[in-house]
């Protein structure tokens, strides 16, 4: 199971003024243990509502049925529109379980388009063959500008076809234009969950459905975040994972002033769940001029050679949390003889140095008193993936207690929508 590794946090190893005292972090976690509860108890209210979606078993029957349905028409690519939380889940499934060489060796391919950049999307619509392509429109309200737009660039290309036959919308099963059209023009429809905010969604239809459709195994990833929901809900204090996670990011905040938070896998399958969490923080916590931790991304060892000299020697305002694979699906070996100054290398598997060099950067952080924690990650599959997420979304809805905000909503990002939509309106 997934387990977190906070030796390099604690006063023992990083002195006084950076690290926590490992007794009063137990007791820091066992007085906010009832927000574990909480959660728990808020679980059908809006926001929270995240953790009901592993169990909804018709959703995972539809998803399952369409997608099999689908095999009749012999796809050979899925493209999804949609922005946020309507595809960073999804793009970091697909980088997880897929891995980077899917769409040259496999079938269907899966594509997201998650911005209305016009060279990107001409090029992509220009080089694949539409008459073999499902399209997936994600908008939870039906009228978010940019999935509309690309749907309607879409629908252009696909003029003189039956394009409708090429369409899957998600959205709110009960009202927004993505439904109007979807009735009027017979377009199977799957439901974005009312009480689910997008970037909370991705075990909903907007990750499960065009994953399944792309051939992941969408069991085992609801599985993982019964298992991690289970964990949380069964162990308490400094044992609860999502609760030291919180407690953690918290003092480091508040208590350490340390405002930004890097979080930085050793794996390139796991680097975009960096973009996904990036959004979950910065959405669900920067609410005030004094509330919110500022989300960095980082790839090791990519980033021990273009970041890591400011992380051990600038600003003293960083928490840094790794993400390490402890087994890895492959792992080839340097059976070459190397030069006299390399010879360190003879003989090492690729995941041994892979790790390595995250243990060489983890204690060089230490040694400067820069505090970081490690989460653990047996292997990357399904199971585990499901349960990152859980563990991730559950830990911010800690921090949305801790820092008492809201951490469902997004007021900030609203007034944009309008204003955009305003200079739309009034430009010819």
């Amino acid at each position: 199971m997934i387990k977190i590794n906070s030796e390099n946090i604690l006063k023992k190893k990083i002195g006084f003024w950076n690290g926590i005292c490992e007794k009063s972090l137990g007791k820091l976690c066992a007085r906010r243990q009832h927000f574990v509860k909480e959660v728990f108890k808020n679980k059908n209210s809006y926001g929270y509502d995240f953790l009901n979606l592993p169990d909804d078993k018709k959703m995972l029957a539809d998803i399952k049925k369409f997608a099999t349905e689908q095999k009749k028409n012999n796809w050979e690519n899925i493209v999804v529109l949609g922005i946020g939380g309507s595809a960073l889940g999804l793009i970091t499934i697909q980088d997880a379980l897929l891995g980077p060489l899917h769409n040259v060796f496999n079938k269907p391919r899966l594509f997201v388009v998650d911005n209305v950049d016009p060279d990107y999307t001409d090029t992509l619509l220009s080089n694949i063959d539409l008459d073999k392509t499902l399209f997936i429109v994600i908008s939870k309200s039906g009228t978010t500008t940019e999935p509309m737009l690309l749907y309607g660039v879409v629908k252009d290309r696909l003029a003189g076809k039956d394009h409708a036959k090429h369409f899957v919308f998600i959205t709110d099963p009960k009202k927004g234009e993505l439904l109007k059209i979807a009735k009027k023009e017979g377009i199977p429809v799957f439901p974005v969950p009312e009480k689910v905010g997008g970037r909370f969604s991705v075990l909903s239809c907007v990750g499960l459905l065009p994953a399944a459709l792309a051939g992941v195994d969408i069991n085992s990833l609801t599985k993982g975040a019964l298992e991690m929901r289970g964990l949380i809900n069964k162990t308490e204090a400094e044992n609860n994972p999502a609760l030291l996670l919180a407690i953690l990011q918290y003092v480091m905040d508040r208590k350490k002033v340390r405002p930004m938070t890097v979080l930085m896998p050793y794996s390139n399958y796991l680097y975009r769940f960096s973009d996904w969490y990036r959004q979950l923080l910065a959405e669900s916590i920067g609410k005030n001029k004094k509330t919110g931790p500022t989300p960095i991304s980082a790839l090791g060892t990519t980033d021990q050679h273009s970041q890591l000299q400011l992380y051990n020697e600038g600003p003293e305002n960083k928490f840094i949390i790794f993400m390490r694979v402890i087994k890895h699906k492959a792992d080839p070996i340097n059976a070459s003889k190397m030069p006299k100054d390399m010879a360190f290398l003879n003989s090492k598997k690729m995941g041994f140095v892979l790790d390595a060099s995250y243990k060489g950067t983890a204690e060089s952080l230490a040694h400067n008193k820069r505090p970081n924690i490690t989460v653990e990650i047996p292997e990357i599959n399904p199971k585990n993936l499901g349960a990152l997420f859980m563990l991730f979304e559950f830990q911010m809805a800690l921090l949305g207690l801790l820092y008492k905000v809201d951490a469902f909503n997004q007021p900030g990002v609203e007034y944009s929508k309008i204003l955009t939509k305003q200079i739309l309106s009034q430009t010819k």
